[in-house]
C-alpha cells in the first residue's frame, strides 16, 4: 500500500503538467502552474493518513515505552534526590561537629 501511494503521488506531478499545457495562459501555457499544483498534491498525499498499515501500533508501542521510560527517570531522579538530601545531612551533621 505504502508503494502505491509513492508511485501515484509521484505520477501527480507530470500528470499536472500534462493537464496544465493544455492551459493557456496569456501568450504560454500553464505546465509550470500544473507541475506546481501536482507537486502541492503530491506532499498532501503524503502526509495525509497513516503512511503504513501498522502506524497505530507503533503509535501504542510508543506509549508502552515511554510509560516505561518515564517511570524510569522518575526512579533515577527520586535516586538522586534522596542522595543529595543524604549527602547534605552528613554535611550538615560534620559542620555541628566542629
Amino acid at each position: 500500500m505504502k508503494y502505491i501511494k509513492v508511485i501515484v503521488g509521484l505520477l501527480l506531478i507530470p500528470l499536472g503538467i500534462f493537464v496544465g499545457s493544455y492551459i493557456s495562459l496569456g501568450g504560454g501555457n500553464g505546465a509550470i502552474l500544473g507541475g506546481i499544483l501536482g507537486a502541492i498534491l503530491c506532499s498532501i498525499l503524503f502526509r495525509s493518513g497513516p503512511h503504513w498499515p501498522s502506524s497505530s501500533s507503533l503509535d501504542e508501542q510508543y506509549q508502552v515505552n515511554n510509560n516505561e521510560d518515564k517511570q524510569a527517570l522518575d526512579n533515577t531522579v527520586r535516586s538522586v534526590q534522596e542522595a543529595q538530601l543524604e549527602d547534605q545531612i552528613r554535611y550538615k551533621g560534620l559542620d555541628h561537629r566542629f
